[in-house]
């Protein structure tokens, strides 16, 4: 496992925190350069969870009204809030200490919803069968795949027996954009620091963050690994019309 790989994800999530959290989480054209409005920017993670709520409870035998649910790669807690609705208790995690405390802000006045920060490969801060829901959206998608299999384990880990755990992520490129790859190229290999320059004119951040592929196989693997089963498999949109994306549901079984 690469600590220098480790290290440069927190770097880049610390900055894109920092300068600009909501097109960090949603990077809709338009938005950039603090663009969103945040209602309109929270508002949107009540279709996310609507979604993925109503998966596991077709898929997981989840209930309307579920118990401790932990979203993982919060961001500044727009999920968290729509799971917390929910949700005896929402808690949100996430590598980015300025997005925990814009989180912090955001969830101030909802008692069932807290995010906390977690700065390290694993989620080790949490005790065996801590939640009922593991749940993450559009955010393994930025992790680089050699930390993605350690995660899905502890997912599983920290689920409990009985509970789900639902996540999106993309699985393999179905065509290159060579000409976004081109100018990325160029972008970063300009003299004087001008490529720094260049990205906080056009995204009003210095920090880039990449979407990286785990393929299906690899994913089901990693999460069996960690005590879960497969009960649902559906393509999705969200990392863009030139990506294969799966939402993955998975149970945690009940031993007797």
């Amino acid at each position: 496992m690469s600590t220098t790989a480790f290290e440069d994800l927190k770097q880049t999530w610390k900055h894109l925190g920092a300068d600009d959290p909501l097109w960090a989480v949603l990077s809709c054209d338009g938005k950039e350069g603090g663009k969103w409005k945040l209602d309109e920017f929270l508002a949107t993670g009540e279709g996310d969870v609507a979604l993925y709520h109503e998966l596991i409870r077709q898929h997981a035998n989840a209930p309307e009204q579920l118990g401790d649910v932990l979203d993982f790669g919060c961001g500044v807690g727009r999920l968290v809030l729509a799971w917390s609705r929910r949700a005896r208790s929402a808690t949100g995690v996430d590598i980015s200490a300025p997005m925990i405390e814009y989180a912090a802000r955001i969830l101030a006045q909802t008692p069932n919803a807290k995010a906390v920060l977690n700065e390290s490969p694993d989620l080790a801060q949490f005790a065996d069968a801590s939640f009922d829901v593991v749940a993450t959206h559009i955010c393994l998608q930025h992790i680089p795949p050699q930390f993605v299999p350690g995660y899905l384990r502890e997912f599983g880990r920290i689920c409990r027996p009985g509970g789900a755990v639902a996540f999106q992520l993309p699985s393999r490129l179905l065509r290159a954009d060579h000409g976004a790859h081109a100018r990325r190229w160029i972008v970063e290999h300009l003299p004087f620091g001008l490529g720094k320059v260049y990205r906080r004119w056009k995204h009003g951040t210095v920090a880039r963050f990449n979407v990286y592929t785990t393929p299906a196989e690899q994913v089901v693997a990693a999460a069996t690994a960690g005590g879960l089963v497969l009960v649902h498999q559906e393509p999705d949109r969200s990392a863009g019309a030139d990506i294969e994306s799966f939402i993955y549901v998975f149970t945690k079984p009940i031993v007797r």
